[in-house]
C-alpha cells in the first residue's frame, strides 16, 4: 500500500513538472522574435577582413 501511495505521488509530481516545462517552453516560443534572413546569416555573408 505504501508503494502505491509513493508511486501515485511520484506520478503527480512528474506530471506537474512536465506541464510546467511544456507551458514555459510554449510561452518562450510565443514571445520569441523571429529573426530575419539578414540577422541569421549576417556574420556568414560579411566578407572576412584581413590586415
Amino acid at each position: 500500500m505504501r508503494t502505491l501511495i509513493f508511486g501515485a505521488i511520484l506520478i503527480a509530481v512528474a506530471a506537474v513538472g512536465f506541464q510546467t516545462l511544456i507551458s514555459s517552453s510554449l510561452a518562450a516560443a510565443r514571445n520569441a522574435k523571429a529573426a530575419t534572413f539578414s540577422q541569421r546569416f549576417d556574420a556568414m555573408l560579411k566578407p572576412a577582413v584581413t590586415k
